[in-house]
């Protein structure tokens, strides 16, 4: 499950280790395990949830535990002086006493301890599962738009020739200005493409370098590598609906709730048996000729108030009720939004695939013969101007194919509970 020990264990470093490494100057994210690896040890998010869950787990180990015991002196028969003061105490009582909860409190309370605490660890395994998810979408969004720049570069080298083409034209007496004029405007929007490309580069920067909290100026590499994809066998509905179904966090977490909510009606069932306190004392006599004695205590609670145990047991009731019906939405959301990202996993890789093996090489193809017929006079500046636009078109479309699958298989790895 996205190697959550691993990721936990990382969590437990000593807080100087994360700090001095969060400064470091050297560029990250050669790889998304690079990025995942800060993020395990570096996220102040998953540090925050790992302490939750620590302190949900340390309060199970004291959930059954006895209340403490109590000591109690007491001064008795005390005579009055000739001026009415209290003068003489004629008997001390040492009592010690201890409350001890009605049949089987001590294991429900515990129960639900142990039900908080399974619920808290599957809050942090969802902390941990979108926080991967978010390292993984950031860094196919770098991706994206690195290649984005390296195809809008392309696009004004071919600009640029046709501007070339255009001017010789023009001077020939064989085109007018205003084609080497519109070849010059559309050269002109490309760069405003790419000088946008740049900025949006080092927002994605910052957003991948606040995930492993790191200065958002801090270097990340300039050439990141895209994810493989797993083969058509390993995306097949049923199989990842079974795993998804098994590991996935929330619907662990929503498991969890229900079972500290069952605890609660049970423990608020059990209010109607009394509590009792036992106790033991030494009696110390202060008389002439008395002897010191013992006595013993035996207290319990009348349960009478049976409004208010009423009113707690339907509290509780509506509380499980309730957990039960968030679990059987958690599983049919799990369900559609899990199909769903598979459909458009596979939407995504049809279109990339029939972009890059029909589209892209006749948009290339026509994009080179308006060129060279544009050279020898054959075609009008328009002609070429439209074939960079249809291969612009179809560059687009298969970087936000590649990224839309990027996307989407993070999602599917974060229902899951683990990678594919």
């Amino acid at each position: 499950m996205f190697k959550l020990l691993l990721l936990i264990c990382a969590l437990l470093l000593p807080a100087p280790s994360r700090a001095a490494e969060s400064h470091a100057s050297h560029p990250v994210g050669a790889s998304v395990e690079e990025l995942l690896a800060l993020a395990s040890r570096m996220n102040p998010e998953l540090a925050a949830a790992a302490l939750d869950n620590a302190a949900a787990q340390a309060r199970v180990e004291g959930a059954d535990t006895l209340p403490d015991p109590k000591f109690q002196v007491t001064f008795d028969e005390i005579s009055k002086n000739d001026a009415g003061w209290p003068s003489r105490t004629g008997t001390y009582k040492y009592t010690l006493s201890q409350e001890i909860p009605g049949w089987g409190k001590r294991q429900t309370r515990r129960e639900i301890a142990e039900a908080g605490s399974r619920e808290a660890a599957g809050v942090l395994e969802e902390r941990v599962a979108e926080v991967v998810m978010r390292v993984k979408t950031t860094y196919a969004d770098y991706h994206r738009v690195h290649l984005s720049m390296d195809q809008t570069r392309e696009l004004i080298q071919v600009m640029r020739a046709l501007v070339e083409f255009a001017r010789v034209r023009y001077a020939q007496g064989m085109g007018g200005q205003a084609e080497a004029t519109s070849a010059e405007a559309e050269r002109g929007a490309l760069a405003v493409e790419l000088s946008r490309l740049e900025k949006e580069r080092h927002r994605i920067r910052a957003r991948m370098n606040t995930l492993v909290n790191r200065p958002p100026d801090a270097p990340v590499v300039e050439h990141p590598r895209l994810r493989p994809l797993p083969g058509d066998g390993v995306l097949n509905s049923e199989k990842l609906l079974e795993r998804a179904l098994v590991n996935n966090p929330g619907l662990k977490s929503s498991q969890a709730r229900l079972e500290g909510a069952d605890g609660e009606k049970r423990l608020a069932d059990k209010t109607w048996l009394p509590d009792l306190e036992l106790g033991f004392g030494v009696v110390n006599r202060r008389e002439e000729g008395a002897r010191d004695g013992f006595e013993a205590m035996v207290n319990f609670n009348l349960p009478v108030r049976g409004e208010w145990r009423s009113a707690q047991i339907r509290e509780a009731q509506f509380k499980k009720q309730a957990a039960r019906e968030r679990l059987v939405s958690t599983r049919l959301q799990l369900e559609s939004t899990l199909r769903e990202s598979l459909l458009s996993l596979e939407e995504a890789r049809l279109v990339e695939k029939s972009t890059v093996e029909i589209l892209l090489p006749q948009a290339r193809i026509a994009l080179q013969s308006a060129l060279k017929g544009y050279e020898s006079g054959i075609n009008e500046a328009a002609t070429v101007l439209d074939a960079v636009q249809r291969l612009k078109k179809f560059q687009i479309e298969r970087v936000k194919a590649q990224f839309d699958q990027q996307v989407r298989l993070a999602e599917l790895e974060r229902l899951i509970g683990g990678d594919l």
